[in-house]
């Protein structure tokens, strides 16, 4: 009697065993693990069927996968710990670095130019910080209704002067205690670099406004090369002659008005006369109120001297953006006559050349991005950044596509309004508590 209890318990348990192991099997049938097992027509070994023949196998019960709803419990009953464990859902949170009360954008224009140059731009940074002041600074404005020099200051000022006078124009305009972005184009930019140089403390302490980042736009850190122009007007002309048939195809009478715009007065007197024209240059310059430009020139002491030799100085963050475009098909949407792809490239090659002194180097129509990210200067938390496809003013020798021009372009207003959301605001991560996976949210 005690025999057969004992061979009627180890029955059980062994059935109770297959039980199980073809529930697993079944699951994992029912989930397309073992797709290949299944499908795989191979003969039984020997030992395979003296296995199967057997008496040790007691109790066989045959294959039935599981019902749908007996698995999903299953799942649930095994899943319900790692559901508590679950991640929470990370989000990401902008923040204010500087207190949106504080915030102010001022932008400085660029030379012989005006504050309104910035209106394109000032619209899509409003949309962006619907909440900043946006200052164009205006007191150094060219005023179109005078041809004289003396109506245009950034000409007629030093830069170290136009510099006072934007420090006056912020300490009357910007409120107190703010802090601000500083967004520049052009001649504007070292205007920027010198104001940060000479008034940046002084802003501090006077009025407890502090300047967070300046942006330069297609500025001249080194000068501007195409001074180097009034110097040698002979070799000028004879670069320049080689292209203006292609010019001409262009546009008639094109080559002119490019030659206008290396020379802006009298180039034809630079292209007639170049001996004369240089003698000339040189006095004109001394006897005229045109410091603005000529401490443009790459060889003049603001440039060697007081940039070259400061940079290194700045604390603030400077964020240079070059504008790059060197193709003269992008410029405008069609040619009067045909050139050739070959007429093309000799053109772009050419006017590379005269404009930053290499057949390949990178331009902007004006300013070689050499010059406009200080390149081999010693800089302080000096960002490069580069724009294709923008063009440095709207016009090279006469206007050009919409769009093209560097405060006009697209890609270029994006760049600034990323520079100055890293500097207004940063980004951070925060953990939102997640429901378990198994409990119904509504």
């Amino acid at each position: 009697m005690h025999h057969t209890v004992g061979l009627r318990r180890d029955l059980i348990a062994i059935c109770r065993s297959g039980w199980i192991f073809y529930l697993v099997l079944g699951i994992a049938c029912e989930g397309g693990r073992c797709t290949d097992y299944h499908h795989e027509s191979k003969q039984p070994s020997a030992s395979d069927l003296q296995m199967a023949s057997s008496p040790q196998v007691l109790c066989k019960q045959p294959h039935t996968p599981p019902q749908c709803h007996k698995r999903k419990s299953i799942d649930i009953e095994n899943l319900n710990d790692a559901d508590d464990l679950a991640p929470p859902i990370k989000k990401i949170k902008r923040i204010a670095k500087v207190e949106e009360g504080k915030q102010v954008i001022v932008c400085l224009h660029g030379l012989t130019r005006v504050s309104s140059d910035f209106d394109t731009m000032k619209a899509t940074l409003q949309q962006k910080f619907p909440h900043v002041p946006i200052l164009a600074l205006e007191h150094l404005n060219k005023d179109f209704t005078h041809s004289d020099k003396s109506s245009n200051l950034t000409v007629k000022y030093s830069i170290k002067a136009q510099a006072s006078v934007a420090y006056e124009e912020i300490k009357t305009k910007v409120p107190r205690g703010s802090q601000i972005v500083l967004v520049t184009h052009s001649q504007g930019g070292v205007r920027g670099f010198t104001l940060l140089k000479e008034y940046m403390n002084r802003l501090k302490n006077e009025c407890g406004i502090v300047v967070r980042q300046l942006i330069t736009i297609a500025t001249p850190w080194k000068g501007a090369p195409v001074f180097g122009h009034i110097k040698d007007v002979k070799h000028f002309n004879q670069t320049f002659d080689q292209i203006v048939p292609i010019l001409e195809r262009i546009k008639q009478g094109y080559s002119e008005f490019v030659r206008g715009y290396f020379f802006k007065k009298a180039p034809g007197i630079a292209k007639n006369h170049p001996a004369v024209y240089q003698f000339l240059a040189p006095w004109a310059r001394k006897f005229k109120s045109v410091e603005g430009m000529t401490d443009l020139d790459p060889a003049s002491d603001f440039m060697r001297c007081y940039v070259a030799l400061g940079l290194k100085d700045i604390d603030v963050p400077i964020t240079a953006i070059a504008t790059v475009l060197t193709d003269f098909s992008q410029l405008f949407d069609s040619f009067e006559s045909p050139v050739r792809a070959q007429e093309l490239a000799e053109l772009n090659a050419t006017y590379a050349a005269l404009i930053g002194g290499d057949p390949k180097c990178e331009h902007d129509m004006l300013l070689p991005v050499a010059t406009q990210h200080a390149e081999g200067l010693v800089t302080k938390n000096f960002k490069r950044i580069k724009v294709y496809g923008a063009c440095h003013g709207n016009k090279v020798g006469i206007t050009v596509k919409r769009g093209l021009s560097a405060l006009n372009n697209k890609q270029v207003i994006q760049k600034v309004v990323e520079v100055i959301e890293e500097t207004f605001y940063e980004e951070k991560e925060e953990d939102i508590a997640q429901a378990p996976c198994g409990v119904a949210t509504g």
